[in-house]
């Protein structure tokens, strides 16, 4: 479980830290308070996107740092198998600085994202208000009933051997003629990218770089002019802070007044040096700097038309030509060599797809048992589900599986859709035609519930279950059967879950509140643990948007002695 959390620089969040208890935690406030931040921020701990946007003005990085503890024997293996320090309870450490840039940390040890990734499946699930939507789409299907199930398919080696085989084979299969002329052509190609050197990301870099070069003389005259202006008005700034300090000896009420001046003179200053820096750049970046920059897009671009590719794409087709060539040199074995080996490689991958599409099956039946219990728990009595598990064909594919030429990819051959009937005698239709917004809401919560319950059979460990408003579209006597649904939840797992729901958060062990705050004209997010008169108000304001009002305070007092 996640024991404590520490955010700074995160947007609205400046600095907070939060202990967390075990149990049903609700996290409530007003929109735009900061609670998808909170989410956010433990998304970042299991290796999500960072993006420069989420960094606070004015500050040069976010952080995250979260410490969680339990499933000791798990972490141990886990940071024993990846060399990271053997401390428990474990340090989890993000940061993303203000240009998009990432850095991230286990037990003080620095590690990549996929390292963070591979942890997080150790203690957390985090669902958001948008991925019950993902059951609209079938594509989506196949990963969330892993997800559910807990299954991590890990056929990226034996699908890498396969296409490997592929190419091999393909690639002695010309002829010999057409082989030594290929191969001349590919000598030709390679050297003149050799020479050109393209770098993933270089043609957007140049690109970017070109049009201020091109107003270089006119860029270093503004940044002159505006370093001289800021230079003449920081002695007025300083004066006039000066000036407010006298008063404020006098008048104390002045002192935000020279708060403020004392911040203007420290961006003025900083402001200068910026602009003297920008200016001294393009002065020295003059005609000959764009003059090669030029030369080297005009190179990117007549490799390109070469090539039919878009001149970003060229470090890729460089890379496939000389994989092209490495095949087509690739030692003398024979056809019938590589069709078997391309067989060996094709069995390997199908022999390890079948275990994980077995897993699969085996599964299913006592999966939908468990999600139509807890559907008839959430309101809806008869709805059934069909998990619908089939091989996913492919014409071109060299696996053979049951005589169907089937599907070489990372996640196996299997193919999953999912039906609902709704109402008992209506028939299974695919969920996407029929479910609404609030059936999505209550059949993500089902799914995740029954997971957890099989694979608590199977002896899996407790979680924390990050759920962001998952009981979206729903309200009523249904939502406080979510509330309940959700509180059964947290008898095993740690739950903190995001809402708007009264009925939910009345369900809660502990409650959160996230307000905003503005102090010298910045703003803030803060938050405070409500109990008694303080949660009986909130859950007021969640009801009717008036938390004094006595029939919503009543109304409250009745939700949370049920």
């Amino acid at each position: 479980m996640l024991s404590s959390l520490r955010i700074k620089n995160l947007a609205l969040v400046e600095d907070l830290s939060l202990d967390f208890a075990s149990g049903f935690t609700v996290l409530t406030g007003e929109t735009g308070a900061g609670k998808s931040l909170l989410v956010d921020a433990l998304a970042l701990l299991v290796g999500a996107r960072g993006d420069s946007d989420t960094v606070r003005r004015d500050s040069d990085r976010a952080a995250v740092e979260g410490i969680v503890e339990g499933n000791g024997a798990t972490w141990l293996t886990f940071l024993n198998d990846h060399g990271f320090p053997e401390e428990h309870p474990v340090v989890l450490r993000r940061e993303v600085n203000a240009a998009g840039r990432s850095r991230a940390w286990i037990n003080g040890a620095a590690c990549s994202l996929s390292d963070l990734k591979e942890a997080g499946r150790i203690w957390m699930r985090l669902t958001s208000q948008h991925d019950h939507q993902s059951l609209l789409g079938e594509d989506k299907h196949l990963a969330l009933l892993d997800e559910v199930l807990g299954i991590d398919a890990k056929l990226d080696a034996e699908v890498s051997a396969v296409r490997e085989a592929e190419g091999a084979l393909k690639g002695r299969k010309r002829s010999e003629a057409d082989r030594a002329r290929r191969l001349e052509q590919l000598a030709e190609f390679i050297s003149e990218l050799q020479t050109l050197a393209p770098k993933p990301g270089e043609w957007v870099q140049l690109r970017a770089e070109r049009e201020p070069l091109r107003h270089g003389v006119q860029l270093e005259a503004a940044f002159r002019e505006a370093e001289e202006n800021l230079r003449l008005a920081l002695p007025q700034a300083e004066g006039a802070s000066r000036a407010v300090a006298r008063a404020a000896m006098v008048l104390p009420a002045a002192q935000a007044q020279l708060d403020r001046l004392r911040s203007l003179v420290l961006e003025l200053d900083d402001l200068q040096a910026l602009a003297q820096d920008q200016a001294i750049h393009f002065a020295e970046r003059g005609a000959d700097a764009l003059d090669a920059l030029e030369t080297r897009l005009a190179a990117f671009e007549k490799q390109a038309r070469r090539h039919r590719c878009e001149p970003e794409e060229l470090p890729k087709s460089f890379d496939t030509l000389r994989e092209e060539q490495r095949q087509l040199l690739g030692g003398e074995a024979s056809i019938s060599e590589l069709e078997v080996a391309l067989k060996h490689a094709a069995e390997a991958y199908r022999a390890k797809a079948e275990i994980v599409h077995q897993r699969r099956a085996d599964a299913l039946a006592k999966l939908e048992s468990e999600v139509h219990k807890r559907l008839s728990q959430l309101g809806m009595k008869g709805a059934r589900i069909q998990v619908r598990l089939s091989l996913a064909e492919d014409a071109g594919s060299p696996v053979l599986h049951q005589g169907l030429a089937v599907r070489v990819a990372s996640a196996g051959f299997s193919d999953v859709a999912l039906w609902i009937e709704s109402n008992p005698g209506e028939g299974f239709r695919p969920l996407a035609k029929i479910a609404s917004g609030g059936e999505l809401s209550r059949l993500m919560l089902s799914l995740l519930g029954a997971g957890i319950a099989l694979r608590k059979q199977d002896g899996a460990p407790s979680l924390t279950l990050v759920l962001d408003e998952v009981d979206a579209g729903i309200g009523g006597e249904t939502a406080l059967e979510v509330g309940t649904a959700i509180q059964a939840l947290g008898v095993r797992h740690q739950v903190l879950a995001v809402t708007h729901l009264a009925q939910v958060a009345s369900r809660a062990d502990h409650h959160g509140l996230l307000r905003k705050a503005t102090e010298g004209g910045r703003t803030r997010s803060e938050l405070a643990w409500v109990v008694g008169d303080l949660k009986l108000r909130e859950l007021a304001r969640l009801l009717s948007g008036h938390p004094d009002r006595p029939e919503a305070l009543e109304h409250a007092r009745v939700l949370v002695a049920d």
